[in-house]
């Protein structure tokens, strides 16, 4: 298993080259960016020379960036490329396009982006929205977009998978929350997942809490992430500033995966896997 982290862990923090040293000394590598604002400003220039050559002198892993969407400039500011409104659409492709200026400084291994905004509805011409900005992201940066599963009608893994089909795009994967999938009670679809975000919550709100400290069924998703022969990395997506913490999750995550790939069936007797609810379930 390859552990990471999201830089989402200090969000109330701005990202800063020693921030990023911080993370590295803890014994993390692999780091997502969180491009939100204030915490990531994707606007300064000078900031992502500076983090690009930190990632470049320290030989750290290629990043993964969390494309924005949201601003907390006193006010929420949602930045959604499914809005009804042209304009709108529009701006929020300008900041995305300003986030992924980082690529002209260090390579990006993909980029993690949001469908629509929570609680949204689905309607058909939302892929019609999410085509358009998928492609120009690709023409743009060149990068792989993996899209996260989050509590939405469009952004269901189902959905997901059928955008994929009916875009028929190149360079697009799936990035599959384990938090948001507990809320959405989500129980399969794992097959193309080619990235995670792993964080735990009490199955009513995306509260972002370590593994095991909330009441995701961790032995019954590991289940189906072996089963769906997932190979991507497992990247932490957790917030309140403990670093600490992830080393006896990294350890119990570790041995829940050696247990499930050495021998499934004496995996499921151990865990009770059939008579456990699905991941999500109550």
């Amino acid at each position: 298993m390859e552990f990471g982290i999201s830089t989402q862990i200090h969000r109330s923090r701005s990202v800063t080259v020693d921030l990023l040293e911080s993370i590295r000394r803890a014994g993390y590598h692999r780091i997502e960016l969180f491009a939100n604002r204030p915490h990531l400003d994707f606007h300064n220039r000078a900031l992502l020379r500076s983090i690009g050559r930190w990632f470049t002198e320290n030989g750290i892993p290629a990043p993964s960036l969390h494309l924005p969407f949201i601003e907390h400039a006193g006010d929420k500011i949602w930045i959604s490329v499914l809005e009804s409104e042209r304009r709108l659409r529009e701006a929020a492709m300008d900041e995305i396009k300003r986030a992924l200026e980082l690529a002209d400084h260090v390579a990006l291994s993909y980029v993690v982006m949001h469908l629509g905004n929570p609680k949204d509805a689905f309607n058909p011409v939302a892929f019609e929205y999410a085509y358009a900005a998928v492609a120009q992201i690709r023409a743009f940066a060149g990068v792989e977009i993996m899209i996260e599963n989050i509590p939405n009608e469009i952004s269901t893994i189902e959905r997901i998978e059928e955008f994929k089909r009916v875009s028929d795009l190149d360079g697009v994967g799936i990035c599959y929350d384990t938090g948001h999938g507990h809320l959405q009670g989500i129980t399969g679809g794992f097959e193309h997942a080619r990235t995670t975000h792993v964080h735990d919550n009490h199955g009513e709100k995306d509260e972002h809490l370590w593994p095991y400290e909330g009441t995701l069924i961790w032995p019954v998703l590991v289940e189906k992430l072996v089963l769906a022969k997932y190979q991507g990395p497992f990247i932490f997506e957790t917030r309140g500033d403990d670093l600490s913490k992830g080393d006896e999750v990294k350890s119990r995550l570790e041995e829940l995966w050696y247990e499930a790939t050495h021998s499934i069936e004496e995996f499921r007797l151990k865990y009770r896997i059939g008579d456990q609810p699905e991941p999500g379930e109550e």
